[in-house]
């Protein structure tokens, strides 16, 4: 993290908190940053991806794979339903 985001982290009053991910967690290993209340009253917390885009990407792309194939599948579902038309276009 940058100088400014490490001067969020303290003890005070409105600092934010961090720790290691869990094994088990979607990220182990990162740093989870944890908000003051005021920010979040459930202090949930949430990993900086700043520094590794990649993760989000690649997760992006199996996201839209995922979502194309079903597309893909619907359609072949449809097209195998539809009769066909004879050689000038027409239905029978």
């Amino acid at each position: 993290a940058c100088d400014a985001c490490h001067a969020l982290v303290h003890d005070g009053p409105g600092g934010w908190h961090t720790r290691v991910a869990p094994a088990g967690s979607e990220y182990p290993g990162r740093t989870e940053w944890i908000p003051p209340p005021h920010i979040d009253p459930e202090q949930r917390p949430r990993v900086n991806h700043r520094h590794h885009l990649g993760d989000l990407l690649s997760a992006a792309l199996a996201h839209y794979r995922a979502r194309r194939e079903t597309e893909l599948r619907e359609h072949r579902r449809r097209w195998m339903r539809e009769p066909s038309g004879d050689a000038n276009g027409d239905a029978p």
